[in-house]
């Protein structure tokens, strides 16, 4: 069984972070709390192109690199659950990032001492790829809540952002599950 687990929002609290760098490098405050992916609405920026500048060339280290967790010892419980998988079991981190995103984000599940069998990062193009050697997905993501298959299992994870979908499993917090042994 491949169980594949979403970064952002599951593992990393981006969002507080995005906010926190944004107010810093911007000297002005976000239009209101950031408690959606949707980014460009919480900001100042006239073009999506300026939204992407900022987070993959001018600050990814600081948003991506150096967030905290989602909630504390989350990654320290997901890695007390991958030393009791069963051993044909692999689990998958998986995140959307691009450009200098994806360095800083090994240095922040480095930082935090993740132990995983692979790291995937994907675009919306290579998203049914992933749900293809997926068989259960761990997500906040709508992205990946939307494509889930029929034949493949889905726990989600509750946000503000995503309680209109009914397709998966619910929970408020990964360290709910206590073993991902899932027949």
């Amino acid at each position: 069984m491949i169980i594949s687990v979403s970064i952002n929002t599951v593992l990393r609290d981006v969002l507080s972070k995005f906010e926190q760098v944004y107010e810093k490098y911007e000297d002005r405050e976000v239009k209101s709390p950031v408690i959606t992916p949707n980014l460009i609405d919480y900001t100042h920026f006239e073009k999506p192109e300026d939204l992407y500048d900022f987070l993959y060339t001018e600050a990814p280290m600081e948003i991506f690199g150096q967030a905290k967790e989602s909630e504390n010892n989350v990654i320290s419980h997901l890695v007390e659950l991958y030393k009791s998988m069963p051993p044909d079991y692999k689990l998958r981190i998986v995140s959307d990032e691009l450009g200098r995103a994806k360095s800083s984000t090994l240095w922040f599940l480095a930082k935090y001492g993740l132990v995983c069998d692979e790291i995937v990062f994907y675009t919306t193009k290579t998203l049914s790829n992933l749900w293809e050697e997926t068989d259960l997905f761990i997500t906040s993501d709508i992205d990946v809540i939307e494509h889930k298959p029929n034949d493949k299992k889905l726990i989600i994870v509750n946000k503000t952002y995503n309680e209109d979908f009914d397709n998966g499993t619910r929970i408020d917090s990964l360290k709910e599950i206590e073993s991902l042994d899932i027949k």
